[in-house]
C-alpha cells in the first residue's frame, strides 16, 4: 500500500502493485477525463515524463507557477509521478552518462543535468519523483580492433 499525505489534503492511498496512468503532457491519450471517471478501479496515480515539457532555453518551466496538476487540470486527489523519460521510446538517439541524460526536444537534443531536474521538480510540484539516478549510464562500446 502506497500512502501519501500532502499539506492541506487528506491522505491518498493506492494498492500496490498497481499501474501508473500514462500521459502525454499530463493528459491521457485517447481518454477524456469524463470517460476516465466512469472506469472503475483506475488508481489515482498519474505518470508524467519531463521530456514532454522540455523546449526552449529552460524548457519553459516558468509557465507552471501553480504546478503540473493545475496546468493539466488534474483532480486534487490524483497523485502525480514525475519521471524523466517516456517509456514507450526505447530507442534513444543520445546516450545516458553519469553527468546528464540526453533528451530530444523541439529545440534539438537537450542535456538534462541533476541541477536542471531539480529546478523542474520545483516548478512542476509532483507528489513523487523518479530520480535521474535510476537510469543506468550505458557502458562504452568495445572497438573492433584489439590492442597490439
Amino acid at each position: 500500500m502506497l500512502s501519501l499525505e500532502r499539506r492541506g489534503q487528506p491522505a491518498t492511498s493506492v494498492e500496490t502493485p498497481t499501474f501508473l496512468k500514462y500521459t502525454r503532457r499530463g493528459l491521457q491519450p485517447h481518454l477524456v477525463p469524463e470517460m476516465a471517471a466512469e472506469i472503475e478501479g483506475l488508481p489515482a496515480l498519474t505518470r508524467v515524463q519531463l521530456e514532454d515539457f522540455l523546449d526552449g532555453d529552460e524548457g519553459g518551466l516558468d509557465r507552471f507557477g501553480a504546478g503540473l496538476r493545475s496546468f493539466a487540470s488534474m483532480d486534487e486527489s490524483e497523485l502525480v509521478v514525475l519521471d524523466v523519460l517516456d517509456p514507450i521510446w526505447t530507442q534513444r538517439a543520445s546516450k545516458l552518462t553519469d553527468k546528464h541524460i540526453g533528451i530530444p526536444s523541439d529545440g534539438g537534443m537537450r542535456r538534462l543535468t541533476p541541477e536542471m531536474y531539480s529546478r523542474a521538480v520545483q516548478a512542476l510540484k509532483p507528489d513523487i519523483v523518479v530520480p535521474p539516478a535510476d537510469y543506468v549510464a550505458e557502458p562504452p562500446v568495445a572497438g573492433d580492433k584489439r590492442a597490439e
